[in-house]
């Protein structure tokens, strides 16, 4: 299609009615779409910067490379259509549908995905600091090396997304769901996850350094090696969470339910663990220098070969605890316990 000789939007849409699907390299910034019907449509390379597509459909169409700065695409149905290094920075995106749709390397930068549905789309390596994703759906989509930094996830939906490596540094995540999400090694560095539910997810190798995770919920997570120095887990939900050879320096803990974990080897000094349920957990080898365990129930807790040098035990429970020498604690009294 040469659409050197197109001038306008009408025009497009009479040729697309005629059987016509190749606009490749269309100039047309500004062109109104609004509620057009262009499924397999071929925009790849265009400049349609400011366009409006607001409540129409794309589904199926070739958008790749595309440039559409500041497009309006509310509610538009994109269903699996390539987005593939496209440039939407600025785009409006709210409540579209973008199920199954690539978008691999595209920018999306403070783009607004409020209440999007990107189930099963691919966003690889995709730019999406400081976009707008509230209550968006993106259960199983995968965002493998994306740059999130200070977007916006509240109460987003993530079940069994792929998240490995992705730079959510400074993003806003509270009372998402991110259900067996796959975070390896991931970037939450100063992340707000408040009342999340990171149950069962894999969060291996993951810095969540002075990220806030209060009230959160985190049971059977895999969070071993993890850096969570200063996080803020109060009232936090960690039972069954392996935590082997994670990093808690200074974390805050209190009140956290930390039944049955594995924290063999972690790192626990200066940690807050006042009032928190430790009850079966597993403490071998962990660091505790300076760790607050005032009130904390350290019921048939296993603390065999931890260094617990300057630690608070006061009213602690110890009922049948397996304490640093081997020994069964068979009193509930915490001077059974060397901590100098």
């Amino acid at each position: 299609m040469n659409t050197n000789v197109i001038i306008n939007s009408k025009q497009i849409l009479k040729q697309y009615q005629q059987g016509e699907r190749n606009f490749k390299s269309l100039v047309l910034p500004q062109a109104n779409f609004k509620k057009a019907s262009l499924n397999k449509i071929n925009l790849s390379q265009g400049e349609l910067q400011k366009a409006d597509f607001s409540r129409g459909e794309l589904i199926g169409a070739n958008l790749t490379g595309v440039k559409l700065q500041q497009g309006n695409l509310y509610k538009t149905k994109l269903i699996e259509t390539n987005l593939t290094q496209a440039n939407l920075s600025e785009a409006i995106l709210s409540e579209a549908d973008l199920s199954g749709a690539m978008l691999s390397q595209t920018i999306l930068k403070k783009a607004d995905l409020s209440y999007s549905c990107l189930i099963a789309s691919s966003l690889i390596g995709a730019e999406l600091s400081k976009a707008n994703l509230k209550e968006a759906n993106l259960t199983g989509a995968s965002l493998t090396k994306a740059i999130l930094i200070g977007v916006n996830l509240t109460r987003a939906v993530l079940t069994r997304a792929i998240l490995t490596e992705v730079n959510l540094t400074a993003g806003n995540l509270k009372k998402a769901v991110l259900i067996r999400a796959y975070l390896s090694r991931a970037n939450l560095q100063n992340v707000n996850l408040a009342g999340a539910n990171l149950s069962f997810a894999d969060l291996r190798g993951v810095n969540l350094h002075n990220a806030n995770l209060k009230g959160a919920n985190l049971e059977g997570a895999n969070l071993r090696g993890a850096d969570l120095k200063g996080a803020n887990l109060a009232g936090a939900n960690l039972e069954g969470v392996d935590l082997e050879k994670a990093n808690l320096r200074q974390a805050i803990l209190t009140y956290a339910n930390l039944r049955g974990c594995n924290l063999l080897s972690a790192d626990l000094a200066e940690a807050d663990f006042e009032g928190a349920n430790l009850s079966g957990a597993g403490l071998l080898l962990t660091y505790m220098r300076a760790t607050n365990l005032r009130h904390a129930n350290l019921d048939q807790a296993n603390l065999i070969g931890a260094s617990l040098v300057q630690t608070n035990l006061m009213a602690a429970s110890l009922a049948q605890t397996i304490l640093p020498n081997g020994r069964l604690s068979h009193v509930n009294h915490p001077s059974e316990i060397k901590t100098n």
